[in-house]
């Protein structure tokens, strides 16, 4: 796992609070032995942030005070050994999808703690549809598909009208280009208002 450098990990933590693209996890351990909520809630960030245009970097380590202050706690030096394993990481989180996800890990430190960074691409062809339920409830549930609010406070959560609306818009533009690419020109005799419509009305 590629360490950040220390200009690069304050970059991330600079606005002090979550953005559309950038989201906060407490610390723990891959392998610890209550661990399975946490995971889920990751998996879960993970499939929002590739269904998000630009998708976005999901940092562990920081936690949410009573008073909803940041604290960055960091983790310890055996929490982080556990994030090594990252096709055991990637094979856990794309279970819970129809598609691969396509993210990196990375580790870097701030003020003396250690973070891990979880990069996540958007999806390269079709938005990723939640496989499979998750053990703890309120973490996944099958054939929902997640995003990040468009709205603050921003939150991984079950894709609105709003985010379905920019995914689609996404997916359609990505198969544009890749039919220009191969030297084809794809014709409609219906408004692509009319598409996105169709579509959002398939999807909910």
């Amino acid at each position: 796992m590629k360490k950040l450098t220390d200009e690069q990990m304050a970059q991330l933590l600079e606005a002090g609070y979550e953005l559309r693209n950038i989201e906060y996890k407490p610390p723990f351990g891959w392998s610890d032995k209550n661990s399975t909520w946490v995971k889920e809630k990751l998996a879960r960030a993970v499939l929002a942030m590739t269904n998000t245009r630009y998708g976005g970097q999901i940092i562990i380590g920081i936690e949410e005070t009573k008073a909803k202050n940041i604290k960055l706690t960091g983790l310890n030096k055996d929490q982080l050994k556990t994030f090594e394993d990252f096709d055991g990481i990637k094979g856990y989180i794309d279970g819970f999808s129809y598609t691969n996800t396509d993210f990196d890990m990375a580790w870097g430190e701030h003020s003396g703690n250690r973070f891990v960074v979880i990069t996540t691409q958007e999806f390269s062809e079709i938005p990723a549809i939640c496989r499979k339920d998750g053990q703890t409830t309120g973490t996944l549930r099958k054939d929902d598909l997640y995003a990040r609010s468009k709205r603050a406070p921003y939150g991984s959560i079950r894709a609105t009208e709003a985010e379905l609306r920019e995914m689609i818009k996404l997916a359609v533009d990505k198969e544009k280009a890749d039919l220009k690419s191969r030297g084809y020109v794809k014709k409609s005799a219906v408004s692509p208002e009319d598409y996105y419509k169709k579509q959002i009305e398939d999807l909910i």
